[in-house]
Protein backbone atom coordinates (compact mmCIF):
# COMPACT_ATOMS: atom_id res chain seq x y z
CA UNK A 1 0.00 0.00 0.00
CA UNK A 2 2.96 2.35 0.36
CA UNK A 3 4.45 1.82 -2.14
CA UNK A 4 1.51 2.44 -4.41
CA UNK A 5 0.92 5.67 -2.25
CA UNK A 6 4.34 6.30 -3.29
CA UNK A 7 4.39 5.93 -6.56
CA UNK A 8 1.10 8.05 -7.22
CA UNK A 9 2.44 10.87 -5.01
CA UNK A 10 5.58 10.44 -7.96
CA UNK A 11 3.36 10.66 -10.80
CA UNK A 12 1.45 13.75 -9.16
CA UNK A 13 4.37 15.64 -8.82
CA UNK A 14 5.52 14.52 -12.26
CA UNK A 15 2.44 15.66 -13.59
CA UNK A 16 2.21 19.00 -12.34
CA UNK A 17 5.66 19.66 -12.95
CA UNK A 18 4.92 18.94 -16.74
CA UNK A 19 1.72 21.15 -16.45
CA UNK A 20 2.74 23.75 -19.08
CA UNK A 21 1.29 27.31 -18.37
CA UNK A 22 1.00 29.27 -15.13
CA UNK A 23 -0.39 31.88 -14.22
CA UNK A 24 -2.25 34.66 -11.87
CA UNK A 25 -6.03 34.67 -11.74
CA UNK A 26 -7.95 37.26 -9.63
CA UNK A 27 -11.48 36.75 -8.45
CA UNK A 28 -11.98 39.65 -10.66
CA UNK A 29 -10.36 41.77 -13.45
CA UNK A 30 -12.57 44.91 -12.30
CA UNK A 31 -12.61 45.35 -8.79
CA UNK A 32 -13.89 48.51 -7.09
CA UNK A 33 -12.14 50.81 -4.52
CA UNK A 34 -12.20 49.32 -1.45
CA UNK A 35 -12.33 45.76 -2.04
CA UNK A 36 -10.26 43.14 -1.27
CA UNK A 37 -9.45 41.18 -4.19
CA UNK A 38 -8.83 37.71 -3.83
CA UNK A 39 -6.58 35.90 -6.50
CA UNK A 40 -4.47 32.42 -6.90
CA UNK A 41 -1.57 31.40 -8.20
CA UNK A 42 -2.80 28.55 -11.02
CA UNK A 43 -0.55 25.61 -12.83
CA UNK A 44 -1.73 23.85 -15.46
CA UNK A 45 -3.06 23.70 -19.38
CA UNK A 46 -5.58 24.42 -21.97
CA UNK A 47 -6.16 27.66 -19.20
CA UNK A 48 -7.48 25.26 -16.86
CA UNK A 49 -5.57 25.28 -14.04
CA UNK A 50 -4.82 24.15 -10.32
CA UNK A 51 -3.61 25.79 -7.29
CA UNK A 52 0.11 26.30 -7.54
CA UNK A 53 2.13 23.49 -4.68
CA UNK A 54 4.99 26.04 -5.13
CA UNK A 55 4.66 27.61 -1.78
CA UNK A 56 6.54 30.12 -0.21
CA UNK A 57 9.94 28.60 -0.97
CA UNK A 58 9.39 28.86 -4.38
CA UNK A 59 8.58 32.73 -4.49
CA UNK A 60 11.30 35.02 -5.50
CA UNK A 61 8.96 38.12 -5.72
CA UNK A 62 6.13 39.67 -5.83
CA UNK A 63 5.10 43.15 -6.36
CA UNK A 64 1.68 45.32 -6.52
CA UNK A 65 2.73 48.09 -9.36
CA UNK A 66 0.06 51.06 -9.16
CA UNK A 67 0.27 54.40 -10.54
CA UNK A 68 2.00 55.68 -7.76
CA UNK A 69 4.86 53.13 -7.36
CA UNK A 70 5.07 49.43 -6.30
CA UNK A 71 4.37 47.36 -3.27
CA UNK A 72 6.86 44.46 -2.58
CA UNK A 73 4.25 41.77 -1.01
CA UNK A 74 6.59 38.92 -0.99
CA UNK A 75 6.52 38.68 2.25
CA UNK A 76 2.92 37.64 2.58
CA UNK A 77 3.10 35.16 0.68
CA UNK A 78 2.17 31.78 2.83
CA UNK A 79 2.67 27.88 2.79
CA UNK A 80 -0.74 26.10 3.89
CA UNK A 81 -1.20 22.45 3.43
CA UNK A 82 1.31 22.19 0.54
CA UNK A 83 0.21 25.14 -1.47
CA UNK A 84 0.15 28.71 -1.67
CA UNK A 85 -1.49 30.99 0.13
CA UNK A 86 -1.92 34.53 -1.98
CA UNK A 87 -2.55 37.55 0.55
CA UNK A 88 -5.41 39.30 -0.65
CA UNK A 89 -5.35 42.92 -2.25
CA UNK A 90 -6.28 46.15 -1.02
CA UNK A 91 -7.93 48.57 -3.60
CA UNK A 92 -7.02 51.57 -2.39
CA UNK A 93 -7.20 53.58 -5.75
CA UNK A 94 -8.38 53.51 -9.60
CA UNK A 95 -6.73 52.70 -12.41
CA UNK A 96 -5.27 50.11 -14.26
CA UNK A 97 -2.72 47.60 -12.11
CA UNK A 98 -0.70 45.42 -11.94
CA UNK A 99 0.73 41.97 -10.07
CA UNK A 100 4.15 40.38 -10.75
CA UNK A 101 4.93 37.11 -9.54
CA UNK A 102 8.53 35.70 -9.75
CA UNK A 103 9.32 32.25 -9.09
CA UNK A 104 13.37 30.77 -8.46
CA UNK A 105 14.67 27.60 -9.95
CA UNK A 106 13.67 24.21 -10.13
CA UNK A 107 14.63 21.34 -11.60
CA UNK A 108 13.52 18.84 -13.91
CA UNK A 109 14.88 15.57 -15.55
CA UNK A 110 12.94 13.91 -18.80
CA UNK A 111 12.65 10.47 -20.81
CA UNK A 112 14.62 11.80 -24.17
CA UNK A 113 11.32 11.38 -26.19
CA UNK A 114 9.21 13.36 -23.42
CA UNK A 115 12.12 16.12 -23.62
CA UNK A 116 11.89 16.22 -27.57
CA UNK A 117 8.08 16.19 -28.01
CA UNK A 118 7.57 18.79 -25.49
CA UNK A 119 10.17 20.95 -27.31
CA UNK A 120 8.57 20.69 -30.24
CA UNK A 121 5.05 21.11 -28.68
CA UNK A 122 6.39 24.86 -27.23
CA UNK A 123 8.20 25.75 -30.68
CA UNK A 124 11.65 25.58 -29.01
CA UNK A 125 13.40 25.03 -32.13
CA UNK A 126 17.01 26.12 -31.00
CA UNK A 127 16.99 23.53 -28.41
CA UNK A 128 15.45 20.83 -31.07
CA UNK A 129 18.14 21.97 -33.49
CA UNK A 130 21.07 21.98 -30.77
CA UNK A 131 20.57 18.57 -30.17
CA UNK A 132 19.71 17.32 -33.31
CA UNK A 133 23.44 19.14 -34.60
CA UNK A 134 25.00 17.51 -31.61
CA UNK A 135 23.53 13.76 -31.56
CA UNK A 136 21.94 14.56 -28.18
CA UNK A 137 18.30 13.26 -29.60
CA UNK A 138 18.72 10.12 -27.34
CA UNK A 139 19.57 12.04 -24.25
CA UNK A 140 17.55 12.97 -21.49
CA UNK A 141 16.42 16.36 -20.72
CA UNK A 142 17.92 18.00 -17.28
CA UNK A 143 16.31 21.56 -16.84
CA UNK A 144 16.22 24.29 -14.59
CA UNK A 145 12.84 26.26 -14.77
CA UNK A 146 11.69 29.83 -13.51
CA UNK A 147 8.43 31.64 -14.14
CA UNK A 148 7.61 34.69 -14.34
CA UNK A 149 3.65 35.78 -14.17
CA UNK A 150 1.84 38.82 -14.58
CA UNK A 151 -2.10 40.14 -14.00
CA UNK A 152 -4.11 43.31 -14.51
CA UNK A 153 -6.65 44.70 -13.09
CA UNK A 154 -9.22 47.31 -14.23
CA UNK A 155 -10.09 49.73 -11.53
CA UNK A 156 -12.96 52.31 -12.34
CA UNK A 157 -12.65 53.92 -15.74
CA UNK A 158 -9.55 55.74 -15.04
CA UNK A 159 -6.71 53.81 -17.24
CA UNK A 160 -3.19 54.11 -17.83
CA UNK A 161 0.25 52.86 -19.75
CA UNK A 162 1.69 50.80 -16.79
CA UNK A 163 0.72 47.54 -18.82
CA UNK A 164 2.82 48.77 -21.52
CA UNK A 165 6.46 49.08 -19.47
CA UNK A 166 9.08 46.73 -18.86
CA UNK A 167 8.63 45.27 -15.10
CA UNK A 168 12.60 43.73 -15.16
CA UNK A 169 11.41 39.98 -15.33
CA UNK A 170 14.03 37.97 -17.09
CA UNK A 171 11.28 36.99 -19.47
CA UNK A 172 8.68 39.81 -19.85
CA UNK A 173 5.18 39.70 -21.94
CA UNK A 174 4.47 43.54 -22.69
CA UNK A 175 1.04 44.50 -23.96
CA UNK A 176 2.16 47.81 -25.95
CA UNK A 177 -1.61 48.80 -25.31
CA UNK A 178 -3.22 48.91 -22.35
CA UNK A 179 -6.12 45.69 -22.81
CA UNK A 180 -8.11 47.83 -20.87
CA UNK A 181 -8.07 51.05 -23.21
CA UNK A 182 -8.32 48.98 -26.37
CA UNK A 183 -11.86 50.49 -28.75
CA UNK A 184 -13.66 47.51 -29.62
CA UNK A 185 -12.87 44.96 -32.24
CA UNK A 186 -8.67 46.43 -32.10
CA UNK A 187 -5.65 44.19 -32.17
CA UNK A 188 -3.52 43.73 -29.38
CA UNK A 189 0.06 43.73 -29.96
CA UNK A 190 2.16 42.59 -27.65
CA UNK A 191 6.52 42.72 -26.88
CA UNK A 192 8.73 39.78 -25.34
CA UNK A 193 11.63 40.40 -23.62
CA UNK A 194 14.58 38.21 -22.30
CA UNK A 195 16.72 39.96 -20.07
CA UNK A 196 15.05 43.38 -21.22
CA UNK A 197 15.96 42.61 -25.09
CA UNK A 198 13.55 42.20 -27.74
CA UNK A 199 13.12 38.16 -28.22
CA UNK A 200 12.92 37.12 -32.06
CA UNK A 201 10.92 33.94 -33.14
CA UNK A 202 9.21 33.06 -29.82
CA UNK A 203 6.23 30.94 -30.16
CA UNK A 204 3.34 33.25 -28.38
CA UNK A 205 -0.46 32.09 -27.38
CA UNK A 206 -3.19 34.29 -26.45
CA UNK A 207 -5.54 32.00 -24.65
CA UNK A 208 -9.90 33.02 -24.54
CA UNK A 209 -11.68 31.43 -21.55
CA UNK A 210 -15.57 32.41 -21.75
CA UNK A 211 -18.35 30.18 -20.69
CA UNK A 212 -16.11 27.19 -19.72
CA UNK A 213 -14.70 27.13 -22.87
CA UNK A 214 -11.14 27.46 -24.04
CA UNK A 215 -9.57 28.68 -27.56
CA UNK A 216 -5.91 29.59 -28.43
CA UNK A 217 -4.17 31.35 -31.17
CA UNK A 218 -0.23 30.74 -32.25
CA UNK A 219 2.17 33.53 -33.00
CA UNK A 220 5.42 33.95 -33.56
CA UNK A 221 6.88 37.04 -32.74
CA UNK A 222 8.79 39.26 -35.49
CA UNK A 223 12.51 40.90 -35.15
CA UNK A 224 11.33 43.28 -32.91
CA UNK A 225 10.14 40.48 -30.36
CA UNK A 226 6.53 41.44 -31.46
CA UNK A 227 3.34 39.47 -32.45
CA UNK A 228 0.13 40.84 -33.10
CA UNK A 229 -3.87 39.27 -31.60
CA UNK A 230 -7.07 40.20 -33.34
CA UNK A 231 -9.28 40.19 -30.09
CA UNK A 232 -11.91 40.54 -32.38
CA UNK A 233 -14.49 38.28 -30.20
CA UNK A 234 -17.09 40.17 -28.43
CA UNK A 235 -18.34 38.96 -24.60
CA UNK A 236 -17.22 38.81 -21.00
CA UNK A 237 -13.60 36.07 -21.46
CA UNK A 238 -10.42 36.18 -19.66
CA UNK A 239 -7.67 36.09 -21.72
CA UNK A 240 -3.75 35.07 -21.12
CA UNK A 241 -0.52 35.52 -23.07
CA UNK A 242 2.40 33.41 -22.42
CA UNK A 243 5.25 32.21 -23.66
CA UNK A 244 8.57 29.94 -22.77
CA UNK A 245 12.12 30.45 -23.70
CA UNK A 246 14.61 27.85 -23.02
CA UNK A 247 18.84 28.52 -23.09
CA UNK A 248 21.70 26.23 -23.26
CA UNK A 249 23.88 26.06 -19.97
CA UNK A 250 27.51 25.17 -20.10
CA UNK A 251 29.50 23.90 -17.01
CA UNK A 252 26.34 22.89 -14.64
CA UNK A 253 26.93 19.67 -13.60
CA UNK A 254 22.98 18.94 -12.48
CA UNK A 255 21.60 20.65 -15.76
CA UNK A 256 21.83 21.27 -19.68
CA UNK A 257 19.14 23.65 -19.66
CA UNK A 258 17.22 26.84 -18.91
CA UNK A 259 13.97 27.44 -19.35
CA UNK A 260 12.23 31.11 -18.74
CA UNK A 261 7.80 30.96 -18.64
CA UNK A 262 5.94 33.99 -18.97
CA UNK A 263 2.35 34.77 -19.08
CA UNK A 264 0.09 37.82 -18.12
CA UNK A 265 -3.79 37.72 -17.86
CA UNK A 266 -6.32 40.25 -18.42
CA UNK A 267 -9.95 40.53 -18.26
CA UNK A 268 -12.71 41.35 -21.55
CA UNK A 269 -16.24 42.59 -20.67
Amino acid sequence: MKLRLLAFLLLATVASALAHEFWIFPENFFPKVGEKLAWKIQVGENYEGERWGGGSRRVERLRLITSTGENNLTAQIQQTDSLVGAPTLAIEREGTQMLVLETNNSFIELEADKFEEYLKEDGLNLALDFRQKNAEQQKKGREFYRRCAKTLVQVGTSTNDLPTKPTGVDLDIIPLQNPYALQPNSPLTCRILYQQKPLANAMVRCWRRANGKTEVEFRQTNAQGEATFDLTKKGKAAYMLSSVHMVRLTGNEKADWQSLWGSVTFGMK
